[in-house]
């Protein structure tokens, strides 16, 4: 492995020499990210690099995965918590919460739904219990000890359109909720959840000139969309 990664970034070299001011920049880059972020940031980041870098390629793995020491098969890494591993590159991308939500139609079906207490009574939508292993994103089931898990997905895109179906009640990124831009928050003030993402990447591998890039480009546009994510972070 170690002797492919020097053949690949001295092929990338010479691409990047012969090519000028750049253009030369290619080569596939395997990323690892939340389905929401990912979209979203990892979107707009690859829309700013067909741009400049054409010739950069990338494979999406989405999950939410708490930081790790081994970046095995990934040249990037969009984790959930802070990274405490000093051996890799990381960024802070975007600090964002979780809130509760639900269709008008599922309001309108529920009137009794006047205070944290009721909203215990609903069903949940969120992520596979068994196979969440994230400190950030376990922690708020533990504010919601009654309601039972009718339906359980490993994304976020999945749950928002479940709670947009009127299925439950949705533990949702806001960023992502506000966007369906027809659902409704319940009790902003009492269920806040912060939670935030890291991007991560070996020295080794950053001096492959494509992954670099993309690791700018991913800096570059959640420092644009800094706001957006943060916007629905209601009163917590």
């Amino acid at each position: 492995m170690s002797a492919a990664e020097g053949i690949e970034r001295a092929l990338d070299s010479l691409a990047l020499e012969s090519g000028g001011a750049g253009g030369g920049v290619k080569g596939l880059v395997r990323v690892l990210a939340p389905d929401g972020l990912g979209g979203i940031a990892v979107g707009e980041a690859m829309r700013r690099l067909s741009e400049t870098h054409p010739g950069v390629r990338l494979e999406m793995i989405n999950a939410a995965r708490r930081p790790s020491a081994n970046l095995v098969g990934i040249d990037v890494a969009v984790v959930v918590g802070c990274p405490e591993v000093s051996r890799n590159e990381s960024f802070h991308s975007a600090d964002y919460f979780l809130g509760l939500y639900a269709s008008a139609a599922y309001v309108e079906r529920h009137p009794a739904l006047e205070s944290p207490a009721q909203l215990q009574e609903h069903p949940l939508l969120y992520s596979i219990e068994s196979m969440q292993d994230v400190p950030e994103l376990i922690d708020p089931v533990r504010h919601l000890p009654r309601m039972h898990q009718s339906i359980g997905a490993t994304s976020s895109m999945v749950h928002v359109e479940l709670t947009r179906s009127g299925a439950g009640i949705g533990l949702l990124p806001c960023y992502l909720a506000d966007r369906a831009g027809d659902l409704v928050r319940l009790f902003p003030e009492e269920f806040a959840f912060r939670a935030s993402d890291w991007a991560v990447s070996r020295p080794d591998l950053l001096k492959r000139p494509a992954v670099k890039a993309v690791m700018d480009a991913l800096r570059a546009a959640v420092e644009d969309m800094k706001d957006q994510l943060a916007a629905s972070a209601g009163t917590a």
